[in-house]
């Protein structure tokens, strides 16, 4: 049995044991973290060289990249929720969406003091990318990124080539979340349309855009720091939610959250350009090695 396998059967069961006992036990929001921690103890457990994953995020060279990594969740989200709420127009209700959410003492104040609802959207997008309140998010979402982008894509491509490897390794890793999916609704709810079978799907193409940028990510920085931001921004980036009503819960499929079908194009865009970008580079590269061979028989 190969390595990669080993790792997935070891992954696999162990999130489905720690969502069945959490689900059982009406504590799955800390299981929910435990289980981010099971792809590095999968490397861990098929002996992956994590010392080579690098561990350097190197600033002055990867800049750019971390600003991408930093930011572009948080861009993505507002632009999807934006598509999302000019084909859903009675969703964007912050009115309700706030006393909601908010304890009643604070929407109290809030309504007396007349803020409008786009200072506290701005102050959440602003703590959404806090550097601090950031860092327990990257810690966990590094737990993932050994596992996949350290260790699993790079057997998937050696495997299948690059473009079917980040395929399959977004499929695996969307079908890695179905256990929480199926038993308490995460990420979608239970009454979406097309419930539960369609929200498995889709989640998959989130996962596989995800997995195309934070590889991207990866190999251009050569640090698992970069892909760990772009998923612990992701996961902790501001929610459309907190503007949506609670009237059309069947609507989740679609948005306003990166997750639905409407609000992830950008991501998915973004995802599609870097891949058609990266296969055109490498057939440049092809053609120039073929011109060089050609030139040399000459």
């Amino acid at each position: 049995m190969s390595k990669l396998m080993k790792y997935l059967i070891f992954s696999f069961i162990t999130v489905w044991i720690l969502i069945v006992i959490g689900y059982s036990r009406d504590k799955l929001g800390g299981i929910l973290a435990l289980c981010m921690l099971m792809p590095t103890l999968g490397a861990l457990f098929v002996k992956a060289d994590i010392k080579e994953m690098g561990w350097r995020p190197k600033f002055t060279q990867n800049w750019k990249y971390i600003v991408f990594a930093w930011l572009s969740p948080t861009v993505f989200q507002i632009i999807g929720a934006v598509l999302y709420f000019l084909v859903f127009r009675d969703d964007f209700a912050p009115a309700d969406a706030f006393q909601r959410w908010m304890p009643p003492a604070d929407y109290d104040e809030f309504r007396k003091d007349g803020s409008p609802y786009i200072s506290v959207i701005a102050s959440e997008i602003s703590d959404s990318l806090n550097p601090f309140t950031a860092f327990i998010p990257v810690i966990l979402a590094l737990g993932e990124e050994i596992g996949w982008r350290g260790f699993m894509y790079p057997e998937l491509k050696a495997g299948y080539g690059r473009t079917k490897g980040l395929l399959i390794g977004g499929v695996i890793h969307g079908a890695w979340h179905f256990p929480a999916m199926l038993l308490a609704g995460f990420e979608y709810g239970k009454d979406y349309i097309g419930a539960p079978l369609l929200g498995l799907v889709v989640f998959c193409f989130f996962t596989v855009a995800m997995g195309i940028i934070s590889d991207f990510l990866y190999v251009k920085s050569g640090s698992i720091w970069l892909p760990a931001i772009y998923h612990a921004m992701i996961n902790s980036a501001f929610s459309p939610r907190m503007v949506s009503g609670n009237h059309h819960p069947e609507r989740s499929i679609f948005g306003p959250s990166d997750i639905g079908l409407i609000a992830m194009i950008p991501m998915v865009t973004c995802a599609a350009f870097l891949l058609w970008y990266q296969y055109k580079h490498e057939q440049m590269e092809l053609e120039e090695a073929f011109d060089g061979i050609s030139s040399s028989d000459k």
